[in-house]
């Protein structure tokens, strides 16, 4: 055979079998070479005796590293096994062996037949704590992981905004549907992998992976949480539920402010000792995915993702993202300030009484996380109506053409003429109703003249 790589018997040189512990067979043999060896029996001195040793355990979790070294580096996945006896191990896997691990579960049962013996490399091969590894004469055994399942009454609530099609069915048929969905280890029903959309109204105790789509109408950080909390309430057509967010260092979800479309998946739902339902999100969890639509560049770059509506609708459209084409009317100089904001969330950030820079949003001090921005205050227009709008960062960038060191850096007479050019200029816009709040800084004066949408992407029309 000719070809590149080196020679193997077959496509690869690492095996695994599938057994299933309700098969006889399987069942004998798990229970006639697996069930006498325990990792407590495992030490560096029974391995230099020659021992060898079968192991049965269950997969606690898998993770992975990059191992760097004198030749470049190398991918090591690294699988933390316990067994009976409570005892856990690690069973660490090289190079191109990591690609077994994509046949791994948490869960799942791992029988090990002569495994490889040797030091835990975090250790340097000093230390008498040992792993495990797949060795040249090694088999690996797996028995998948079954969840359990319940049977879950899905309500004709996904389906009554579907369209004109739900609305024309017989009365008499059934508005549910019976599914099989599993449980997770704490019991709770797993939506994850059950592609349905869920309301506010769907949401009971003891779910999990839920994906919900809806209209942020508020959010703030816990301030009294040790954590990185945010408290976030998001309505739809059905109502409205606060979620709290959890992360593991700071925010990381970019610019998001009331009045923003949302999309936002692995949410968990428990009802606490005072009978309430409480809604969490947590950022480490692999199946959590958090989507601002209403700041996404695809939005306005697809027509397939959006409809276009005049100014004139969007007020019967205030708990949604709407998508319009406009033109700047009016751009006056006085309804432009620069404002430092934070880098990490995109929120101005504010001098506390010792001198300390601290952000409005996150409230976290931010020294030498600061960026320059405009926050604009602008009129667009269509040809069915006018709209007073605001918008900040680089969106105000987007609709002034230019970046604020470079705005401010022209004399105040220059400021001027250069806004008397942008008008008249098309734009393709994102809009949002987005309430005033107290604690925002007012540039047209009082709070009943400040503008209520913000315009949350733009895309210039050439």
């Amino acid at each position: 055979m000719e070809g590149s790589g080196h020679h193997r018997l077959l496509p690869t040189e690492y095996l695994v079998i599938l057994l299933d512990e309700d098969q006889d067979e399987d069942a004998m043999l798990l229970g006639a070479r697996f069930c006498t060896d325990s990792f407590s029996s495992i030490s560096h001195d029974t391995v230099k005796d020659g021992a060898a040793f079968s192991l049965f355990a269950r997969i606690e979790s898998i993770g992975s590293l990059e191992v760097k070294g004198a030749l470049g580096s190398l991918q090591r996945k690294q699988i933390i096994l316990i067994d009976n006896d409570g005892v856990k191990i690690n069973f660490l896997l090289w190079g191109e062996q990591v690609i077994l691990a994509n046949l791994f579960s948490i869960g799942c049962m791992l029988a090990l037949d002569t495994p490889f013996i040797a030091s835990a490399p975090a250790n340097g091969g000093m230390s008498e704590e040992i792993c495990l590894e797949y060795g040249s004469i090694t088999q690996l055994y797996l028995v998948p992981f079954v969840q359990h399942e319940e049977q879950v009454h899905l309500s004709s609530t996904q389906t009554r905004y579907q369209g004109s099609k739900s609305c024309t069915q017989n009365q008499s048929q059934s508005k549910g549907s019976q599914v099989i969905l599993p449980l997770n280890p704490q019991g709770s029903i797993d939506f994850s992998s059950y592609p349905f959309r869920a309301y506010v109204s769907d949401l009971s105790d003891k779910m999990t992976g839920i994906s919900l789509y809806g209209t942020v109408t508020d959010i703030k950080r816990e301030r009294e949480s040790v954590e990185i909390v945010f408290s976030m309430t998001i309505a739809d057509t059905t109502g409205s539920i606060v979620a709290k967010l959890y992360f593991v260092g700071s925010w990381s979800l970019g610019r998001l402010s009331p009045g923003h479309t949302v999309y936002i998946t692995g949410l968990n739902c428990l009802t606490n000792r005072k009978k309430r339902l409480e809604v969490s999100w947590f950022e480490k969890d692999s199946e959590s995915t958090f989507v601002n639509l209403s700041s996404l560049p695809a939005l306005l770059n697809s027509s397939c993702l959006h409809r276009l509506y005049c100014l004139s609708d969007i007020h019967k459209r205030k708990n949604s993202t709407n998508i319009c084409s406009v033109h700047l009317s009016l751009i006056e100089l006085h309804h432009i300030r620069p404002v430092l904001s934070h880098t990490v969330c995109g929120h101005p950030v504010c001098e506390t009484c010792d001198g300390v820079v601290q952000c409005s949003f996150c409230h976290l001090t931010c020294e030498g996380e600061l960026m320059r921005c405009f926050h604009l205050e602008i009129t667009v227009a269509d040809g069915s109506s006018s709209v007073f709008t605001w918008s900040t960062g680089q969106t105000a960038s987007e609709l002034l053409q230019i970046s604020p060191d470079e705005f401010y850096e022209l004399p105040e007479d220059e400021q001027a003429m250069y806004l008397y050019t942008l008008k008249n200029e098309r734009f393709m816009i994102a809009i949002v109703h987005s309430l005033p709040k107290p604690e925002r800084c007012f540039v047209s004066g009082s709070k009943e003249d400040y503008p209520i949408w913000e315009i949350t992407r733009a895309q210039k029309c050439d």
